[in-house]
């Protein structure tokens, strides 16, 4: 598939509660973890970067927050 430069990527989001984003922050934290000891993290600024073999995650934190 071939996307045209400069055409905007598609953002969706939606909002869920505080409950379920703490759910799935601690399941996908399992699943990352699942077979290892220790992993690299690093805060860099405004975000931490969590280094695993072959990937890093970026979490950027927005001081101004989200739009009501």
């Amino acid at each position: 598939m071939s996307m045209k430069k400069n055409q905007p990527t598609a953002r969706h989001s939606r909002k869920i509660s505080a409950s379920r984003l703490r759910r799935f922050i601690a399941q996908a934290a399992e699943d990352i973890t699942e077979g290892i000891s220790t992993v690299n993290i690093a805060l860099r600024g405004n975000t931490f970067e969590i280094h695993l073999e072959g990937a890093t995650i970026n979490i950027t934190i927005n001081e101004k927050g989200g739009e009501a």
